[in-house]
């Protein structure tokens, strides 16, 4: 192989790294992903990781003078705030991704 071969094959090699490790970085970002809101009123925290799911629900304790139609709406307003959220982090870390395989 002659040097310049050997040179090209190195930045290629370099190259596929660089990218393996992004890839393996915006993976651990991605799982890393938790958004944590609270309702104005304290009643309802809601958490959702990247994919949008509810992952965890709080309920304050004194719920008692909450309608239960009323409950269900705020943790419904929560949980759709908290997705949207979470997947807007989402979106920027995979448009991060895109941008660093196209930079090189």
């Amino acid at each position: 192989m002659t040097p310049a071969h050997a040179t090209a094959l190195d930045a290629l090699v370099g190259a596929a790294r660089e990218r393996l490790d992004a890839l393996h970085e915006a993976n651990e970002r991605l799982d890393g992903i938790r958004v944590r809101l609270t309702s104005p009123d304290g009643l309802v925290t809601v958490v959702a990781d990247g994919s949008g799911a509810m992952v965890e629900l709080e309920l304050a304790e004194n719920l008692g003078s909450v309608a239960a139609h009323a409950l269900a709406s705020t943790i419904t307003a929560v949980a759709a705030q908290a997705a949207a959220a979470a997947l807007d982090q989402r979106e920027a870390i995979l448009q991060s991704l895109q941008g660093s395989f196209t930079d090189s």
